[in-house]
C-alpha cells in the first residue's frame, strides 16, 4: 500500500507541476515589460485541454509505475484520481476567492502551490485505495 500511495503522489506532483508550469510558462511573458497586448489571464477555452493533458500524463505515471511494482488496477486509481484533482482544485480555487483576503502575486503563488499539492494528494489517494497487489 506504501508503494502504491508513493506512485500516486510522484504522479500527481509531477502532472500538477507540468499543470502549474504550462499556465505559468503562457503568462510569463506579460510580466517582462509592460505595454504588451494580449497579456493578461489565459482564456479559460485554454485551461481544459491543457488539464486533460496532464491528467493523461499522469495516468500513463500511474500505470508505468503499478506495472513497475506489479499492482493492478492503475488505470481505476487514475480515472478516480483525476476527477478528485477537478474537484479539489475547483474547491481551493473557491475558498482562495471567498475566504482568503490576499494580493494579487501572493493569490496567484497559493494557486500555483496548490496546483502542484493537490494532485499529489488526489493521486495517492485514489492509488491507495483503488489499487491492489498482483497475485
Amino acid at each position: 500500500m506504501l508503494l502504491r500511495t508513493a506512485v500516486g503522489a510522484g504522479a500527481g506532483v509531477l502532472a500538477g507541476a507540468g499543470f502549474a508550469l504550462t499556465l505559468e510558462g503562457f503568462t510569463r511573458y506579460c510580466h517582462l515589460r509592460p505595454g504588451r497586448t494580449g497579456c493578461g489571464v489565459p482564456l479559460p477555452v485554454f485551461y481544459p485541454p491543457v488539464f486533460a493533458l496532464w491528467m493523461v500524463v499522469a495516468g500513463v505515471l500511474i500505470w508505468a509505475g503499478f506495472r513497475l511494482a506489479r499492482q493492478e488496477r492503475g488505470w481505476l486509481a487514475t480515472g478516480v484520481g483525476s476527477v478528485l484533482w477537478a474537484v479539489l482544485i475547483v474547491g481551493v480555487v473557491w475558498f482562495e476567492s471567498a475566504y482568503l483576503d490576499l494580493y494579487q502575486a501572493e493569490g496567484v503563488q497559493f494557486l500555483l502551490a496548490a496546483a502542484v499539492v493537490v494532485p499529489g494528494v488526489a493521486y495517492a489517494v485514489s492509488a491507495s485505495a483503488a489499487g491492489r497487489a498482483r497475485r
